[in-house]
């Protein structure tokens, strides 16, 4: 083998290994980025505070529910800089917890947004 073909082999070889561990760096790097993108994204989606009081709720026709399901009424959400309706749905109930719907909370003069869970029936009530 002369010098040549072995300078263009090692060159080969360090190219196909470092592509190698760029491809395996680049994974990795791409799966903490998503995960923390959606760890972050979930956090910051919890709490939202704004100055700008929501308006009043809109009127909605609960339809009959069928057993094991409850109604989640609609709300006010924030979606780019301003409050856009949520229409209620249907959501299948959880035994022994009730539906605390969304909702807007006045806090120092500031908006904030709880979202809907649920609680034990005994502790919605305070017994």
């Amino acid at each position: 083998m002369n010098s040549a073909a072995s300078t263009r082999t090692a060159a080969n070889v360090r190219t196909h290994s470092n592509g190698a561990l760029n491809g395996t760096v680049r994974s990795m790097l791409l799966s903490l980025v998503i995960a923390g993108g959606i760890s972050s994204g979930s956090a910051l989606a919890r709490t939202v505070i704004i100055e700008i009081a929501p308006p009043p709720a809109r009127v909605e026709v609960v339809p009959m529910q069928r057993h094991g399901y409850t109604w989640a009424p609609g709300y006010w959400g924030w979606q780019r800089n301003q409050h856009v309706w949520v229409k209620g749905h249907t959501i299948r109930t959880r035994s022994g917890y009730a539906w605390t719907p969304d909702r807007w909370t006045e806090v120092d003069g500031r908006h904030q947004f709880q979202r809907g869970s649920w609680t034990r029936g005994s502790e919605r009530h305070g017994q």
